[in-house]
């Protein structure tokens, strides 16, 4: 009787015969998504200009649930092209990045700013009527199907400024903090 619940006690709790080395190569591998770039990241650098990374990176700390499409879009009346991104479930959005703020104003200024065509354009070149269009610096992004929370946050977001450049106290400070140091304990007394 007792060679029996030992028997049931050892099968319950895994001691049956381990894994074939096949067994474990038939499963599927987990694949590992990379990390997209911070503004921390020497890829993405920190010069006040708008760059995707750091516009990822900035939305996705916001809350949001943000990726990009995989695709672009051009605009006749824009002249650098367009990068698509979900917002949670429907919403979208496309986001210009220009090489400064001077180009992006020269393309801007001259739209309407609500809907972002050219005045007078009743059709336009969009899929659908912009829910809200956001100008920060040398990014312009137009928003599609968002809800009045998702418009909020990434006004706040984007409206904030592009990540500036460290300052130098700043540069020590992260110097100091990526070099390890050793702490040692203070001294007891013996007991």
């Amino acid at each position: 009787m007792l060679a029996v619940a030992g028997t049931m006690l050892a099968a319950a709790c895994g001691g049956g015969d381990p894994p074939t080395p096949d067994a474990a190569a038939s499963k599927p591998a987990v694949a590992v998504m990379p990390r997209p770039a911070t503004p921390s990241d020497s890829a993405c650098p920190r010069d006040g200009t708008w760059k995707r990374c750091a516009l990822e990176d900035r939305v996705v700390k916001s809350g949001l649930a943000f990726k990009p499409a995989g695709d672009s879009m051009t605009v006749a009346y824009l002249h650098v092209p367009g990068v698509r991104y979900k917002i949670g479930l429907t919403a979208s959005m496309v986001a210009f990045f220009y090489a400064d703020t001077v180009a992006a104003a020269k393309d801007v200024t001259a739209l309407d700013r609500f809907r972002l065509t050219p005045r007078g354009d009743t059709i336009g070149a969009w899929p659908s009527v912009p829910s809200d269009v956001i100008w920060s610096g040398n990014l312009v992004a137009v928003l599609f199907d968002a809800s009045a929370t998702q418009i909020e946050r990434l006004r706040l977001t984007i409206t904030a400024g592009a990540p500036q450049p460290l300052s130098d106290a700043a540069k020590a400070a992260q110097a100091a903090a990526d070099t390890p140091t050793v702490q040692k304990l203070p001294s007891m007394p013996a007991r």
